[in-house]
């Protein structure tokens, strides 16, 4: 029964990361919890192997939603690379703030913007505008050159983003497709890929740390390098490339539908109750 609910789950992760551009963290870790602690495992160690191993399961099921989203030609690469850059840089940066002021008011402002990317969701789904925005990549006036301005901001939501992953511990692509999407007019489509690729060099570079640096622990189970279990990972990893294939797909036929605007309103409204009450 275990086995099976593993396998499910994976898939459900693995479609969400297809469908709406996020790593499936926040299925994958509290799925390698529960295992874990079902196991016998302490709280502190089920933690740590379920955050390293999930690193290893979003990897493989980014992996899968990439390769598709590549031969659909969906992803914007200069647009990854500034948020990346930030995302690195940053990252170190997060465990130093959390320790100076908490974690909690980056917590709140980032559930107020989730809260207003949520409203801007609903507001495309329902309200149609006779002259949509157009992003900049379609506006003739910057002749396919990104203006500096928007490379400012997309630098500076790598560095949210990757503050918020150090000192809250999840990641970022809800963050970034909400950006691309409501304020600067991306196409779902095109902020969903963009997303999932930068989950993708993310987490690799994640799990190369977990993997080289982390002290091992004791009571690992086995197959696990440094805070990372193999075994479970592709447990849950692989059902998860298959469901990221089945997102991108269906992300892809419908494409114009307003369904994907309610949906991920309802994700960004879910994302934002949970940092407020938990």
């Amino acid at each position: 029964m275990l086995t099976f609910l593993t396998l499910l789950l994976g898939l459900l992760a693995g479609f969400f990361s297809g469908f709406f551009g996020i790593g499936g963290g926040a299925v994958f870790v509290p799925a390698l919890l529960f295992i874990y602690m079902s196991k016998g495992f302490d709280s502190g160690s089920a933690m740590l192997i379920a955050t390293g191993t999930s690193l290893f399961a979003i990897m493989l099921s980014t992996s899968s939603a990439v390769t598709r989203q590549i031969k659909y030609k969906n992803i914007r690469y200069e647009t990854a690379a500034p948020i990346l850059i930030g995302v690195i840089l940053s990252s170190m940066f997060g465990v130093i703030i959390t320790n100076k002021i908490g974690g909690d008011p980056l917590r709140y402002l980032l559930a107020i913007f989730n809260f207003w990317a949520a409203t801007r969701m609903f507001k495309k789904a329902f309200v149609k505008t006779e002259e949509p925005k157009l992003s900049w990549d379609e506006n003739p006036k910057y002749k396919n050159r990104m203006p500096l301005k928007i490379k400012i901001f997309l630098f500076g939501l790598g560095i949210i983003v990757g503050v918020k992953s150090a000192m809250l511990g999840i990641g970022g692509g809800v963050f970034v497709v909400a950006g691309l999407i409501a304020i600067l007019n991306y196409k779902p489509i095109n902020a969903t890929a963009t997303s999932v690729f930068i989950a993708l060099i993310a987490s690799i570079i994640g799990l190369i740390f977990r993997m080289t640096l982390s002290t091992p622990l004791p009571e690992a189970p086995p197959a696990t390098i440094g805070t990372v279990n193999v075994v479970s990972a592709l447990m849950i990893g692989l059902p998860a490339m298959i469901g990221a294939q089945i997102g991108v797909y269906i992300h892809n036929k419908m494409e114009k539908s307003k369904w994907f605007y309610i949906g991920f309103a309802v994700l960004l409204t879910i994302v934002a109750l949970k940092m407020i009450f938990v």
